[in-house]
């Protein structure tokens, strides 16, 4: 199903920059075997519709911020979501139009309700906000400097402990948002990697 799409002033729909989480409260919560199964199963579907708005926009490396596999709190600690951020700090300015309403395009097919900011001036941030489809938050930007595009997604909640999800996740205990488990720049069609043992390559990290 495709989503809608809506043009506007991005500074107009602060409304769906709000996100809607799905309480977890009343649903039944999965533990061990289940809970993992179930997220990997949230985390691909994300990850899938993330990968098809980067590949429309560039199937090259993408710097990574955020891997998007390191589950975090949400609803009163009654449930965890995912957090993914991508940076494509430098491209051709000739494209950028091109590759924002590509995204555009992207987002909307992979069943989002998105609101765009006009590209009328192209001294601007362009900015798509979106949700829906699993996802309870959408950024996508466009900085008029040196053509670099921006996506952040941050999912649904679903119902499950973070912590005892993380435990499933990574072998290795006290794992935050630097673990060397995640690379550091990844494409589009790379496989999403959802269990890391402690034999698990490692990435090291360019900044001190």
């Amino acid at each position: 199903m495709r989503g809608r799409i809506r043009h506007g002033r991005w500074f107009g729909l602060v409304a769906l920059m709000v996100a809607v989480m799905t309480g977890c409260a009343a649903q039944p919560v999965p533990t061990g075997a289940e809970l993992y199964a179930q997220a990997k199963s949230h985390y691909l579907a994300y990850r899938a519709i993330a990968a098809d708005i980067l590949a429309a926009v560039y199937d090259g490396e993408w710097d990574v911020g955020d891997y998007g596999a390191l589950p975090g709190s949400c609803d009163g600690n009654r449930g965890y979501d995912f957090y993914f951020t991508r940076y494509l700090r430098s491209a051709d300015p000739a494209l950028r139009l091109e590759r924002y309403e590509a995204a555009a395009a992207a987002i909307t097919a992979a069943g989002l309700d998105a609101s765009v900011s006009p590209t009328d001036d192209p001294d601007a941030i362009w900015v798509i906000i979106a949700r829906g489809n699993g996802i309870s938050r959408l950024v996508f930007d466009s900085t008029p400097r040196g053509g670099g595009f921006h996506l952040s997604i941050t999912t649904d909640c679903h119902p499950g402990n973070n912590r005892a999800l993380k435990a499933e996740i990574f072998e290795e205990t006290g794992i935050g948002d630097r673990t060397p488990y995640f690379p550091k720049t990844e494409r589009p069609d790379a496989e999403p990697l959802f269990l890391f043992p402690l034999d698990a390559p490692r990435y090291p990290d360019p900044t001190p």
